[in-house]
């Protein structure tokens, strides 16, 4: 039974990547969110995690490493359900995840930093800081306090309404920390590649929720409105943790604001926090298997010298 708990936190992440984002879109995006960011951390993790136990029995059967430790390698290599080839991949896909985690945690922990510090030199005292510019670009830049940049193209084509719409909007994307969310969905995918669509639907996610909160202030159609003439000279923001107000897939984002707002569902919220915990479940049934595998293994090699 130990190969099926280590194999299950595989295949159950691969699935978590497959239906997650379809079932968050029918969620509140405030709630949908979260539970993609998280979830998918916990999926990665539990997978990281399967894969480390088997490459750690893979090595734990090296003689020298055995006699050293006080277990038996033979004992190991008759009770261990994992073929011999997969130890090695799994060794090899265990070093690539830290190399892949390592690279996206640091380019994410640098563009924060460099958020941070665009926030602080932004012309203006206030959280509003206007740049003279004929293009239609606003963003939130994450700093300590958090910033809002709107450009004077942009303000010039929004009515009043709508500016209250767009500052609304950028105002949760600093207030619900998206950035965050958007890095756990990248180091995600960084230690599991079966996550690769969680990027783009906590993206998604995260544009949505900040649309709903802006949508609490005035009409849905005003949002709308708003979203539409930001989208017109949209160009990428230039950092990875920058939020522009047309960010994400603007015509589902259309499509969600022209329609009422997203109602609970109970199973689909049962079926995206389910899936995470089988996973941890799975990974400490795993553990559990595996160190009463070592600990037959260290009653074989005393009971062999004596």
């Amino acid at each position: 039974m130990t190969g099926l708990w280590l194999y299950l936190p595989l295949l159950l992440s691969g699935f978590f990547g497959g239906v997650a984002p379809a079932i968050s879109r029918r969620l509140p995006p405030h709630v949908g969110t979260p539970l993609l960011s998280v979830g998918g951390l916990l999926a990665a993790l539990g997978a990281a995690t399967s894969l480390a136990l088997v490459a750690f029995d893979f090595l734990a059967q090296t003689p020298g490493l055995a006699q050293q430790a006080g277990w038996s390698d033979d004992a190991l290599r008759q009770h261990d359900p994992i073929t011999e080839p997969i130890g090695p991949l799994a060794l090899l896909a265990v070093l690539a995840i830290v190399a892949r985690v390592a690279r996206a945690a640091t380019g994410r922990v640098l563009a924060v930093h460099d958020a941070h510090r665009l926030a602080a030199v932004l012309p203006g005292s206030a959280e509003l800081s206007v740049v003279a510019s004929g293009e239609t670009q606003a963003l939130a830049v994450p700093g300590r306090p958090g910033r809002i940049v709107v450009t004077t193209g942009l303000l010039r084509r929004l009515d009043p309404g709508e500016r209250r719409a767009l500052l609304a909007h950028e105002r949760a994307h600093l207030a619900h920390r998206h950035h965050l969310h958007q890095a756990a969905a990248r180091i995600a995918v960084a230690a599991n590649p079966l996550l690769r669509s969680l990027p783009a639907a906590v993206a998604l996610g995260c544009e949505r929720w900040a649309d709903e909160d802006a949508a609490r202030s005035g009409r849905r159609e005003t949002v709308a409105a708003a979203l539409v003439t930001a989208a017109q000279g949209l160009r990428p923001a230039g950092s990875s943790v920058l939020l522009a107000a047309a960010g994400g897939d603007v015509a589902a984002r259309l499509s969600a604001l022209r329609s009422p707002a997203p109602r609970m569902s109970v199973w689909r919220l049962a079926v995206l926090a389910a899936i995470p915990a089988a996973v941890v479940i799975a990974v400490a049934v795993a553990m559990h298997d595996t160190e009463r595998l070592f600990e037959l293994a260290q009653r074989a090699y005393r009971a062999g010298r004596r």
